[in-house]
């Protein structure tokens, strides 16, 4: 069991530097090289950009959360929100999300489920993800930017989507997670 451990390990950090060097190596949609990224954690509940177009609830189980992504990325990518190149990008920052909310928020119990929903307005895609759990405190993340932060078991998720999304919102004390990027059918048509 340590031995698969280290050998997910070990994988989640390549996947992590290859991600983050491509990113560097990607201009960015206004032609700089890096992109603005907030991370933040607000009061209350989530309020959705424009319209909600999707919601569903799945059990904490992890038998549920490879269908829990593969609906939510099959939404998002045939409707053009996700391009197909970024679409592995999406399931990343998902697997993250969807294994934090069952196995942290709602700590493995089947029981207890997982809402999704998913907004967008004429620019934005936001992907919110809810769990059962109290939330926690930032105070207790490590810091993304610290290089140290890859060696540590926990804590590397929030680095690996901040790779790729727009921003990542905590809301409800961090017991919602909501994800957001430029959608993918926006940034051709005006590109």
């Amino acid at each position: 069991m340590a031995t698969r451990r280290h050998a997910n390990t070990t994988t989640k950090r390549r996947v992590i530097r290859t991600l983050e060097a491509q990113r560097a190596a990607k201009p960015a949609e206004d032609g700089c090289t890096t992109r603005r990224f907030r991370l933040m954690m607000r009061q209350g509940e989530w309020e959705p950009v424009g319209e909600v177009v999707f919601r569903r609830s799945w059990p904490s189980r992890l038998d549920a959360k490879q269908e829990a992504m593969d609906t939510i990325a099959a939404l998002m990518s045939e409707r053009g929100w996700v391009s197909e190149e970024d679409r592995s990008w999406l399931v990343l920052c998902l697997d993250e999300a969807v294994t934090n909310a069952m196995l942290h928020g709602n700590e493995g119990d089947p029981r207890l489920m997982i809402d999704v929903a998913v907004a967008i307005d004429d620019k934005r895609w936001q992907l919110a993800i809810s769990d059962q759990g109290p939330g926690f405190s930032m105070a207790s993340v490590p810091d993304p930017d610290d290089p140290a932060s890859l060696l540590l078991e926990h804590g590397r998720g929030i680095r690996l989507m901040r790779a790729w999304l727009g921003s990542l919102t905590y809301w409800r004390r961090g017991a919602t997670v909501v994800l957001s990027r430029r959608r993918a059918d926006v940034s051709r048509n005006h590109g």
